[in-house]
């Protein structure tokens, strides 16, 4: 037969998880949720070898082209006020992308055939701060390369 404190100890044990459990799968949905209203809308498209920004507010078009040996971006990129809540629906081309700006923690997948949604705001940053974007997804020989920038307008 279980002591008494067997049974409390398991008891303690169950609640404690299934505290957890639910707190998490909360969070999760709170995480995952889209903005009402964002600020702004962009379409990325990841291709072999670049980044493609479309906005649908302007019907604009932007390739970014990264060039390696001066570490700058010619073409395009994704701009952005500072403060701004800016919905991405990313997609893939040709093959899988991932779509990354590693010091906002932004990361989400651009699989061809189908358009994953991320919403984040955008830091209050000085105007002409530019943060990162990369593919961090093996993509294909000139993976190295595809890069691009966030700009703060």
């Amino acid at each position: 037969m279980a002591s008494k404190y067997e049974i409390a100890w398991t008891l303690a044990t169950v609640v404690l998880l299934a505290g957890v459990a639910a707190y998490s799968t909360i969070l999760l949905y709170q995480l995952d949720a889209l903005p009402a209203d964002p600020t702004e809308y962009v379409d990325v498209t990841g291709h072999q070898w670049y980044w493609e920004f479309y906005y649908p507010a302007n019907g604009s078009y932007f390739n970014s082209s990264y060039d390696a040996t001066t570490n700058t971006v010619s073409g395009g990129a994704l701009w952005a006020a500072p403060g701004a809540v800016v919905q991405i629906n990313v997609t893939g081309a040709d093959v899988i992308h991932s779509f990354n700006i590693p010091a906002l923690g932004v990361r989400i997948d651009a699989i061809p055939g189908r358009m994953n949604y991320f919403a984040f705001t955008v830091p209050n940053a000085a105007p002409g701060t530019s943060y990162l974007i990369q593919c961090t997804e093996f993509c294909g020989e000139f993976h190295g390369t595809m890069r691009s920038f966030l700009e703060i307008t």
